[in-house]
């Protein structure tokens, strides 16, 4: 698979794939470009950004694009190519996000969550085609001079919304400082009011690794997690599926194919017996961006994205942090994201199993290397990423 490619399809090839889509409409797809590519669970997601000519003149469109089995009653094209079917679907016409319409239209978004308050601005955050999307949402001043409020929509599959939302009551109600819903959810999209603080991340990089903050008051609010998180769904950790990232590095990063198998052999090596302790309640994605800090004390303000709250092994909220952060400032000089990652394990390695903890951060890292490298940038980025990957490991 060469660069600017999706799975099997080159960015050239494109333009016919799409094609399907608006076929038997009043358009037609002059140029398309590939932006975002996953690989998840054996199958190929991406989205592309189309010039469409119409009656009217020249617009952008954007398409999803999947390997995976869609529900019979998707609105899309199914194309044939190769050994490969690819489902097609028009923005923002998901198959498993039915609120994406809602979340991504500003009359809509005003309507169900700020009905008292002008809209200022809506931008996409994230989307995973097929999984979830982030959406931010600036709402302006009630008084003049005044500060605006900012909310973010997060649109779910079907059902998951109300679960999140009873998720969010149930930490805030133990003590966990997550953020607040602003509303019951609104077909499958749930509205969270923005959170206190800046990203540990950004903390991160304007300090360096002399930063004020300490990993180990996680572990206070990671033990007040609620017993009955245990209950929730059990989903695999990131850590988990290293060999269906170590198949996507494989495919996106074809000249260091031998490297990479080797460090699939070695993760698979080091997991065997591994001791990763007791199964309590973890976050489940407990990065850098998901937790706001105080700028002047360092001191943890509030914690996001808790979609993932379930059972597993609190080694595994560690070394999705310190995965996180050891990639974080790789092409700087100082390489403030892994000097702060050697910090922190070295502070949280008492609380947890040393070995399993460098095992499981090295895993979490190869999660983190890009399936899709359309550029030199983004090919030195899964290089940089590799190596953090086996020097995680060696750790062990």
């Amino acid at each position: 698979m060469s660069a600017g490619s999706f799975g099997p399809f080159e960015e050239a090839e494109l333009t016919g794939l799409l094609a399907g889509e608006v076929s038997g409409t009043q358009r037609r797809i002059a140029s398309a470009t590939l932006h975002d590519v996953q690989f998840r669970a054996g199958h190929y997601y991406g989205i592309a950004e189309a010039v469409v000519h119409h009656d009217g003149g020249v617009g952008q469109t954007y398409f999803g694009m999947t390997t995976a089995p869609v529900p019979p009653t998707s609105q899309g094209q199914t194309t044939n190519h190769g050994r490969y079917q690819v489902f097609v679907w028009e923005h923002p016409l998901d198959p498993l996000l039915p609120g994406l319409g809602l979340a991504a239209t500003p009359a809509k978004v005003q309507r169900y969550f700020a009905p008292q308050r002008e809209l200022a601005s809506l931008q996409t955050i994230i989307y995973r085609p097929m999984n979830r999307a982030v959406f931010r949402a600036h709402l302006a001043p009630q008084q003049p001079a005044g500060l605006g409020d900012t909310i973010y929509l997060k649109v779910l599959r079907r059902n998951a919304a109300t679960a999140l939302y009873n998720i969010h009551l149930s930490l805030a109600a133990a003590g966990v400082p997550v953020v607040a819903p602003i509303a019951e959810p609104v077909a499958d999209v749930l509205a969270l009011a923005g959170g206190q603080g800046i990203p540990l991340g950004e903390l991160v990089r304007t300090e360096g690794v002399h930063n004020q903050f300490d990993p180990r008051r996680l572990i206070g609010i990671l033990d007040r997690f609620p017993r009955q998180v245990i209950d929730y769904p059990h989903r695999p950790s990131w850590a988990d599926r290293h060999q269906e990232f170590i198949y996507s590095a494989r495919q996106a990063m074809p000249a260091d194919d031998e490297r990479i198998a080797h460090l699939g052999y070695q993760l698979e090596h080091a997991h065997e017996g591994l001791e990763l302790g007791p199964l309590v309640p973890t976050h489940g994605d407990l990065y850098e961006a998901h937790i706001l800090v105080h700028q002047g004390t360092g001191r943890i303000q509030q914690i996001l994205d808790v979609d993932g709250a379930g059972p597993g092994f609190r080694v595994d909220d560690y070394a999705c942090l310190i995965g996180h952060l050891a990639v974080l400032g790789q092409t700087e000089q100082q390489h403030w994201g892994w000097q702060t990652a050697m910090r922190f394990f070295n502070q949280l390695a008492p609380y947890t199993n040393p070995y399993a903890l460098a095992v499981r951060s090295a895993a979490m890292v190869v999660s983190l290397i890009p399936g899709h490298q359309p550029d030199a940038e983004s090919q030195a980025r899964g290089r940089a990423y590799l190596h953090i990957a086996e020097t995680l490991l060696a750790m062990a």
